[in-house]
């Protein structure tokens, strides 16, 4: 009788340890059958797109870790592969087939075809934003860059039944811009540039108004704007649709604006003089002791140069015909037939150095009034004669090759219909522009 006690402590302790085998070997083929999962290639290539950043990266899944990677095959230009990862800005559009491999440490490979494909650069995307309902009250108009940088734009927007707050027109600080506002056809043109380029911003803004006793629905009248983007590099971006405008007489155009904002703040800086060479007493004799003056512009004058050992130790040759004579430093060129000659300085007194020709003036591109410096006043003398034209017309001619005279008005301020070419005198700079970035 006192065995079964201990009989029954074997059987379960038989019991325990068959379990612990039973969970054992259940833990042992999960683990295996992970481990025989099947290599395979995982690749998401998405599209790219011409001067923008592209980055994609190979993975694999299954088999037995580590996996080495292999890419076969022409990458577009601007695009480098290392470490199973490609990457860089892509410089070619088009269609590129690829093979691609994995390796895992079982030496188990996977093999695929992908293609790559590099389109041309979207536009950047406008985003309006004014109310949806109808409405008979001021509203503002918030006009947006979305998307992609854009280095400028030139836009048309229609105001179907508003009318335009010109003192409310407010624009980012770093858009400089032109307006023009014809009432009578209800049509706000702007042409603008960034002083670089931008994205996910928003560029202006205006308050609208109703006509006296309407009530309209903004979606109606602004889902008709129009909007043709330049692209960071200055380009039109994508397939811009031409904007049609009527044309203006001026001077200047929107080459000339962009110039202005790709300089905008900057200034000439001053040549500085070269030092003069050091003064011997074989070029020059001793001279009389003068004036302080006297003495400080003999320092900085400078002595024409010797010649060099090689033309003092040859004999000179005379001169061929049908040639110009060899000059020495200090000489002046002799005149060529049928040649206009500039103006020749004075020769200096014998004894003294020639005088160094003055350097020419060099010119700030956007430096429109030529004061050395990009700034509003440039901007402003622009608005004042700016030739409006359509998209896609280039640097075609105004319609008058007349160029307005110094001092009188500039015809291109007013526009047909008797409505009159609105620009806001703001500084562009302004602080106060920025609201509601």
């Amino acid at each position: 009788m006192r065995k079964r006690p201990v009989l029954g402590r074997v059987l379960l302790l038989g019991g325990l340890v068959f379990l612990g085998i039973l969970l054992a070997a259940c833990g042992s083929d999960s683990q295996n059958n992970q481990s025989r999962q099947p290599l395979r290639l995982i690749l998401r290539f998405d599209t790219g797109y011409v001067d923008e950043p592209y980055n994609t990266t190979l993975t694999a899944d299954g088999g037995v870790r580590p996996y080495r990677f292999t890419l076969e095959g022409n990458l577009p230009r601007g695009l480098v592969y290392s470490n199973g990862r490609i990457s860089g800005t892509p410089q070619e559009k088009g269609s590129f087939e690829l093979i691609v491999s994995v390796e895992d440490a079982n030496l188990s490979n996977r093999t695929q075809k992908v293609t790559l494909v590099i389109g041309e650069t979207p536009p950047p995307r406008l985003d309006q934003v004014f109310p949806l309902a109808e409405v008979a009250d001021p509203f503002p108009y918030l006009f947006r860059v979305r998307d992609r940088e854009a280095r400028g734009f030139q836009a048309q927007i229609p105001l179907k039944d508003l009318k335009l707050a010109l003192d409310s027109f407010k624009a980012d600080a770093s858009l400089l811009y032109v307006l023009r506002y014809n009432e009578e056809r209800g049509v706000v043109d702007i042409d603008a540039v960034f002083t670089s380029p931008r994205k996910d911003l928003e560029a202006f803004r205006f308050t609208a108004t109703p006509l006296p006793d309407k009530k309209v629905r903004p979606e109606a009248s602004f889902r008709e704007t129009r909007v043709a983007f330049y692209d960071k590099n200055g380009k039109l971006a994508g397939n811009a649709q031409a904007i049609e405008r009527a044309a203006s007489e001026g001077k200047y155009r929107y080459s000339d604006l962009e110039a202005i904002a790709r300089n905008w703040g900057r200034r000439l800086t001053p040549a500085t003089p070269r030092p003069s060479a050091p003064q011997t007493p074989e070029n020059n004799p001793p001279q009389s002791q003068g004036s302080p003056a006297q003495a400080a512009g003999t320092a900085q004058e400078t002595p024409p140069a010797a010649p060099t050992d090689q033309t003092a130790s040859e004999p000179a040759q005379p001169p061929q015909p049908e040639e110009a004579p060899p000059t020495q430093p200090g000489q002046a060129q002799p005149p060529q037939p049928g040649q206009a000659q500039p103006a020749q300085p004075e020769p200096a007194p014998q004894g003294q150095p020639a005088p160094a020709p003055s350097p020419q003036t060099p010119k700030l591109e956007g430096d429109l009034n030529g004061d050395g410096v990009v700034d509003l006043k440039d901007l402003e003398l622009l608005r004042s004669s700016y030739a409006w034209a359509s998209v896609g017309a280039g640097q075609a001619a105004p319609p008058s090759s007349r160029t307005p005279p110094p001092g009188e008005a500039a015809p291109g301020n007013s526009t047909p219909g008797g409505g009159s070419s609105n620009t806001n005198p703001e500084n562009p700079q302004n602080p106060e522009q920025s609201e509601g970035k």
